[in-house]
């Protein structure tokens, strides 16, 4: 009777871990459907099937009404909210100032799972410390990055600002704006200089924008971080064979084509 008393207990105490695992799996995150043309989801390059697997640091327990009233929320207190979302293997941050404009619905059990075993290997710092990052790629997967945030030498020093970001004929027009004002009177060098100020204060990173899409690099990617170098990362994850003027994530990997054909030169160049 003893024996079958614990042999009773085991079993007990499996069903009640078998339970609570049942409830950890059960636990569904929200997941983007699909995304309408115009939608701030869409400008922050979120994808159909994106996880959103935290908020602010915190997992995201929340359903799907309770989700978009934090949105809701978030835009009236003009307080950006910290997503982090998953895409595939890939876990990233990005800060959202509203609602999505997403249709949403719960990602599947092994979906999620997958996904929480994911944000555990994953860091989140504090809120303040993040920035929005946007990237933009060409096709030959050269990338793009600056930062968002507001940056006072754009304002102050804009042929300054336009060399970071290497944006070489902006920088000779603004060189030669100020230069010919000069030589016609120092009066209109002035008023030029604090007209200058004004137009980089209100429009610096849709300048560099429409710069890059005139070198032909397209809007690929948002993330959030705490450094470029961090951002890079994001980047090198999402596309391995992406690649930066100033890399700090190192030179990317050889696509396999590419293999290939430097394999065929180097058995062409040996000698018989």
């Amino acid at each position: 009777m003893a024996e079958f008393d614990q042999d009773h207990e085991n079993a007990d105490v499996k069903d009640a871990e078998g339970a609570t695992a049942q409830t950890s799996v059960t636990t569904l995150f929200v997941m983007i459907k699909s995304l309408p043309r115009i939608a701030h989801g869409r400008d922050l390059r979120l994808r159909e099937g994106d996880i959103i697997v935290a908020i602010d640091g915190a997992l995201n327990e929340l359903d799907i009404d309770a989700f978009r009233g934090l949105c809701e929320q978030a835009k009236e207190d003009a307080e950006p909210l910290l997503l982090t979302i998953c895409r595939g293997d890939v876990i990233y941050d990005v800060l959202i100032e509203g609602r999505l404009g997403a249709e949403l619905e719960y990602a599947n059990a092994e979906a999620s799972v997958a996904a929480q075993t994911l944000l555990s290997k994953h860091h989140i710092g504090p809120k303040d410390h993040y920035r929005n990052y946007e990237a933009l790629r060409d096709i030959r997967r050269h990338v793009v990055l600056y930062d968002t945030a507001y940056s006072a030498i754009a304002t102050l020093a804009p042929p300054i600002w336009l060399l970071q970001h290497r944006a070489w004929e902006p920088m000779a027009a603004v060189i030669a704006a100020y230069a010919t004002s000069a030589v016609v009177h120092w009066g209109v060098f002035v008023a030029t200089a604090i007209l200058m100020a004004i137009y980089f204060h209100r429009i610096q990173f849709r300048l560099i924008r429409n710069y890059s899409l005139f070198t032909e690099h397209y809007f690929w990617h948002v993330c959030a971080a705490r450094s470029a170098a961090e951002a890079q990362l994001v980047c090198r994850q999402l596309d391995p064979y992406c690649y930066f003027d100033f890399s700090h994530v190192g030179p990317p990997a050889v696509a396999k084509n590419e293999q290939q054909t430097r394999q065929k030169k180097q058995n062409a160049a040996e000698p018989a």
